[in-house]
């Protein structure tokens, strides 16, 4: 009886702190995640095959935080001799550290009204906080969002450690929609 009583007041208390995990949403097959950067002067544009982007909603239907992870051994950038030197070690290094993880448990709107989520993104075990602006629009039907950030690939030992023929700036964005269920 006990354990009963604690799981129905743990449901009251998160149905009355407005936190409602998306439970039962799926992400669009037309979801998008990549990044563009500038290897020895030509700019490209690569996409990763596989990623999870789990929303933490509140009953208004607005985003209290995410969960994201990004398989980094499937990308997909038109070129396969460039995807399969991602994988490496020098790279992504995809044998070791097959995910990237970011987890947000704060999003703030700015005066202007642009959403930002708080967390700490991981790649390759090296964390760093950062805060990515977004736009999100959300109805029965479920949810749409897009952003846009620009990291250094070097904070996260990603290529190599100079700047001379990779541009360190690496711009990461995303446009998802969920459909709710």
């Amino acid at each position: 009886m006990k354990r009963r009583t604690r799981l129905v007041l743990t449901l009251c208390l998160c149905l009355l702190s407005g936190w409602v995990q998306s439970l039962g949403w799926s992400l669009q097959p037309q979801s998008r995640f990549g990044f563009r950067a500038v290897v020895e002067g030509e700019p490209f544009t690569a996409e990763f095959r596989r990623f999870e982007v789990s929303p933490v909603i509140d009953r208004a239907g607005m985003p209290t935080g995410f969960d994201v992870t990004v398989h980094l051994g499937g990308i997909d950038s038109g070129n396969a001799d460039r995807d399969r030197e991602m994988a490496t070690r020098e790279w992504f290094d995809a044998a070791a550290y097959p995910l990237a993880r970011f987890r947000s448990t704060a999003v703030e709107r700015q005066p202007d009204g642009q959403l930002v989520a708080a967390g700490e993104l991981i790649i390759k075990g090296n964390g760093r906080p950062i805060e990515i602006p977004f736009d999100w629009r959300s109805g029965d039907s479920g949810a749409v969002m897009h952003g846009q950030i620009d990291l250094d690939r070097r904070w996260f030992d990603v290529g190599p450690p100079d700047d001379s023929s990779v541009d360190a700036t690496v711009s990461v964005f995303f446009s998802l929609g969920w459909d709710a269920r």
